[in-house]
């Protein structure tokens, strides 16, 4: 039973965090068009987050440990569907939230000084980011990164890290500059769009801290 409840929630939360990747960036290039942008990603950028950012992480979702108190919860409803409607506001939630901050860096690059191949690179490094951080933050929908604990899932932070390391690569070499339309960050940009792109995974953070105070308050 233990087993089988492991891994329905492995399945839960890896489709739950592809989804949300999906609906960001379906929601970075909608936004844009509408607001009459050009396209703030280039087809190649998006191929990349969806096998290598999303992709290798959710390999390591599906294989994340058990949670200890799996079988404390009580038993699903037999009826119960996987994707219901609260699955739906939750992936919809994330999605904005990643998308806002990739909007948000775009916007500042194309409006500041123009450049669109500094606007994209900043929606691209920012959506990269938040995603890879949102990673951790998937394990669980109720108990925080620290909580699970950070080093819980070892794959998930080697992934993240060879992750991080590519993303680099694809920054600051020439060749990959090329096929990526890429350009080196400056340690200032890098700073910001690290800190721009840790905001969606703080903001859902919060949200498991004050539900679970709610939840409290709730109680008899």
């Amino acid at each position: 039973m233990e087993e089988g409840r492991g891994i329905y929630d492995n399945i839960t939360k890896t489709l739950a965090y592809l989804l949300s990747g999906n609906v960001g960036e379906l929601a970075v290039m909608f936004v844009a068009a509408l607001l009459g942008w050009p396209l703030p990603l280039l087809p190649i950028q998006l191929l990349w987050i969806n096998l290598v950012t999303d992709g290798l992480p959710a390999l390591a979702l599906a294989t994340d440990p058990i949670d200890p108190g799996v079988l404390t919860r009580p038993p699903r409803h037999p009826e119960a569907h996987l994707v219901d409607w609260r699955f739906v506001q939750r992936i919809v939630f994330v999605g904005c939230l990643t998308a806002g901050v990739a909007l948000s860096a775009f916007a500042y690059e194309w409006y500041t000084d123009h450049n669109l191949a500094h606007a994209r690179d900043a929606a691209f490094s920012v959506l990269v980011m938040a995603e890879l951080f949102r990673a951790f933050g998937a394990r669980s929908d109720t108990r925080t990164v620290w909580q699970v604990g950070l080093v819980s899932n070892l794959q998930l932070c080697v992934i993240v890290m060879a992750s991080f390391a590519l993303q680099l690569a694809l920054q600051y070499l020439p060749s990959m500059q090329v096929l990526f339309g890429t350009t080196p960050l400056s340690l200032v940009h890098a700073v910001v769009w690290l800190l721009l792109g840790s905001l969606p995974l703080l903001t859902l953070e919060l949200r498991k801290v004050w539900q679970r105070s709610r939840t409290r308050r709730l109680r008899p």
